[in-house]
């Protein structure tokens, strides 16, 4: 998640040039601020206040340069145009509609600081070191499309020939297209697939809710839809969590600097809402 962080947070502070389980966090008391009496006069000149909209505007255009489509809104809050200058702020927040972000689709995004005093360091050789651990909250709706969408892009579709290639249950079948449906509360999961010595393809569709475990989205009380057999069914139950584009969207969105929870996950009125924590850790000094 960090290099979405890269572009969501970090690339803008050279350019302008001025868990377990990630539920409980503690926020550190400000410090190397500004004396009170510089902050006052930031503020009461204006200087702050225009500081935070140049550095907006920066954030968005490195974040549109840096992603293949969508609509960005970002808000900064900070102590001081020195302060910002040194990568020391109050808030961030994010929020995007309609992303494509390395190939996850995203009807709504949005990412906000839950700590009032954030530290991202500059050292003078555009290296940038994370003082203090950022929690943030973060919210995303996708929609039925958006997951198609998903399912559909490079990476995802690697992720099928993988199968395809290196496990496909012992070349029994292989996987020909994959894709998935919101209904009644439900995910339904519809997968076509072939089989040796035979001229048509298959079809299998089962129907999951969703869950969270260990703050990931599993998908859970997968039921069959129609007449199939024991081997179809052994054999999908295994494979459903593989090739899950929720989990898949996750683990495209983290990596090793940063730790990705889910809290909750629900699908209503055709979409899939999800809420957690995405924290930003401290780079070792």
């Amino acid at each position: 998640m960090k290099k979405i962080l890269l572009v969501f947070v970090l690339t803008f502070w050279g350019q302008i040039s001025f868990a377990q389980g990630c539920q409980t966090f503690s926020c550190p008391e400000p410090y190397d601020l500004t004396s009170g009496l510089s902050r006052f006069a930031s503020g009461a000149t204006g200087q702050n206040f225009l500081a935070e909209k140049i550095a907006e505007n920066v954030i968005k255009n490195s974040i549109k340069k840096n992603i293949t489509s969508g609509d960005i809104d970002v808000k900064l809050d900070s102590f001081s145009t020195r302060d910002l200058k040194a990568g020391r702020f109050k808030s961030f927040e994010l929020t995007a509609k309609n992303t494509d972000i390395e190939g996850v689709y995203l009807s709504y995004f949005n990412a906000k600081t839950l700590c009032d005093f954030n530290y991202i360091a500059n050292d003078g050789n555009n290296k940038y070191f994370v003082k203090e651990n950022i929690p943030m909250s973060f919210k995303a709706e996708m929609t039925e499309e958006d997951l198609n969408n998903t399912m559909s892009s490079p990476d995802y579709k690697r992720l099928i020939n993988d199968f395809n290639t290196i496990g496909g249950i012992c070349n029994l079948f292989r996987i020909t297209s994959t894709s998935v449906k919101l209904l009644n509360g439900k995910m339904y999961y519809i997968v076509k697939y072939s089989l040796p010595f035979m001229r048509q393809s298959k079809k299998i569709v089962i129907s999951s809710d969703i869950n969270v475990e260990n703050g990931r989205i599993v998908l859970d009380n997968p039921v069959y839809q129609g007449n199939h057999s024991t081997a179809d069914i052994d054999a999908f139950s295994n494979l459903l969590n593989y090739i899950n584009p929720l989990d898949f969207s996750a683990k495209i969105l983290e990596n090793k600097d940063a730790k990705f929870s889910v809290k909750n996950v629900k699908i209503s009125d055709g979409k899939i809402f999800v809420d957690g924590i995405i924290t930003v850790l401290k780079d070792e000094e």
